[in-house]
């Protein structure tokens, strides 16, 4: 069996000679469908970290139930899932609280600390697995990870039904956010992205109006000059955190939701003070969002096909790696294709 390992940074391989894995009582394998490669994937890939070198990569994936251990009574052979990647302790203090995205564990998960799922089969717990309705497809199921950052992070904000937003980055997260911002109620929707045809993707799918970052004070004067209420960082760099201190209204809201792992110096945060702003940083997601993310693709809430800009084979992931590292670029979301 062929893997996408990390071996640190810039550098993920395709190995093989792995075994089908064997699975423990509450377990269930899964004959892996579709995999997507997420931010955080190359992220790692360009900084060396936090993953964790010789694992396999993977976390956004769904698949089909082959195998099931002795103690699970939920679930069955042939049952269409995906799978929530991330494994809490169940003890803690957030635990127990449900915010198992704030488990003393944080970033214990399939894909990271262990091995993910960028491979034919992969035994998982059964707890942590979602069965797909039936108008949900893999590639959909593969995007539930994804989306639930994106709807944990609006919840987590004090968005109201008609505030007006901006989002900052195009990219999967970004086009997710205007989805769930739109079902949610939001007035309008502007979007700063330097790649012109990931503009054009967010106009496809629902935000009012956008431009390059570099013409941020536009959304200034459509938003009767005073800034939108809230800001959504999908990227999470200094720079479009200085951007966005400079857009948002007096006494607004920014939540970061991309993450880096390097760390940077805020150029304005005076502003924070002067202008009473309210900077909120949010991660992972509960077991509750996931099925809310579950719920609005069922619904067809949420396009997916849109943002769907590449399907690969194992063989192809090592040179898509070294391509998204380098942008920029047009990719969006890119699936590693089992079937």
């Amino acid at each position: 069996m062929k893997a996408a390992v990390f071996k640190g940074k810039g550098s993920v391989l395709i190995e093989e000679g792995f075994e089908k894995p064997s699975i423990q009582s509450d377990e269930v394998l899964i004959k892996v469908k579709k995999v997507g490669i997420c931010g955080t994937d190359v992220g790692s890939y360009e900084t060396g970290g936090p993953y964790i070198p010789g694992n396999i990569i993977g976390h956004e994936f769904s698949g089909e139930i082959v195998e099931i251990g002795e103690n699970v009574k939920k679930l069955k052979l042939g049952n269409r899932v995906t799978v929530n990647p991330q494994i809490p302790c169940h003890e803690c203090y957030y635990c127990i609280r449900n915010q198992e995205n704030m488990c003393k564990l944080q970033n214990y998960a399939l894909g990271t600390t262990e091995n993910g799922a960028m491979r034919d089969f992969i035994n998982v717990k059964a707890e942590r697995v979602h069965i797909l309705p039936e108008n949900v497809s893999y590639e959909d199921g593969a995007i539930v990870e994804p989306l639930s950052i994106v709807i944990q992070g609006i919840r987590e904000s004090s968005f109201k039904i008609g505030d007006n937003v901006a989002i900052i980055g195009a990219g999967p997260i970004g086009l997710f956010a205007i989805q769930v911002l739109r079902v949610s109620g939001a007035n309008k929707i502007y979007v700063l992205e330097p790649v012109e045809s990931k503009q054009k993707k967010a106009i496809e799918l629902g935000a009012d109006k956008a431009f390059d970052p570099k013409l941020w004070n536009k959304i200034v004067r459509l938003t009767d000059k005073i800034g939108p209420d809230h800001i959504f960082d999908c990227v999470g760099l200094s720079s479009t955190v200085t951007t966005s201190l400079s857009l948002i209204k007096k006494g607004g809201c920014i939540t970061i939701i991309g993450m880096h792992d390097s760390s940077y110096e805020i150029n304005n945060a005076r502003l924070i003070t002067i202008n009473s702003i309210t900077i909120k940083g949010t991660y992972g997601y509960t077991q509750d969002v996931y099925k809310t993310a579950l719920s609005l693709l069922e619904q067809r809430k949420i396009k997916v096909e849109p943002i769907i800009t590449n399907r690969i084979k194992i063989d192809e992931v090592t040179q898509m790696f070294e391509k998204l590292a380098n942008p920029p670029h047009d990719e969006l979301k890119v699936f590693v294709d089992f079937e």
